[in-house]
Protein backbone atom coordinates (compact mmCIF):
# COMPACT_ATOMS: atom_id res chain seq x y z
CA UNK A 1 0.00 0.00 0.00
CA UNK A 2 2.79 2.43 0.89
CA UNK A 3 4.50 1.66 -2.42
CA UNK A 4 1.41 2.82 -4.33
CA UNK A 5 1.21 6.02 -2.28
CA UNK A 6 4.89 6.82 -2.82
CA UNK A 7 4.47 6.11 -6.55
CA UNK A 8 1.51 8.52 -6.75
CA UNK A 9 3.50 11.17 -4.86
CA UNK A 10 6.43 10.73 -7.27
CA UNK A 11 4.16 11.11 -10.32
CA UNK A 12 2.53 14.19 -8.80
CA UNK A 13 5.91 15.77 -8.04
CA UNK A 14 7.25 14.98 -11.52
CA UNK A 15 4.12 16.40 -13.18
CA UNK A 16 4.35 19.57 -11.07
CA UNK A 17 8.02 20.05 -12.02
CA UNK A 18 7.25 19.41 -15.69
CA UNK A 19 4.40 21.94 -15.70
CA UNK A 20 6.54 24.49 -13.86
CA UNK A 21 9.35 24.08 -16.39
CA UNK A 22 6.90 24.32 -19.31
CA UNK A 23 5.25 27.50 -18.02
CA UNK A 24 8.62 29.09 -17.20
CA UNK A 25 9.78 28.41 -20.77
CA UNK A 26 6.57 29.93 -22.15
CA UNK A 27 7.10 32.96 -19.90
CA UNK A 28 10.69 33.37 -21.15
CA UNK A 29 9.44 33.31 -24.76
CA UNK A 30 7.09 36.22 -24.00
CA UNK A 31 9.91 38.43 -22.76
Amino acid sequence: MSIIISYILFITLFTTLALGLYFSLQFIKLI
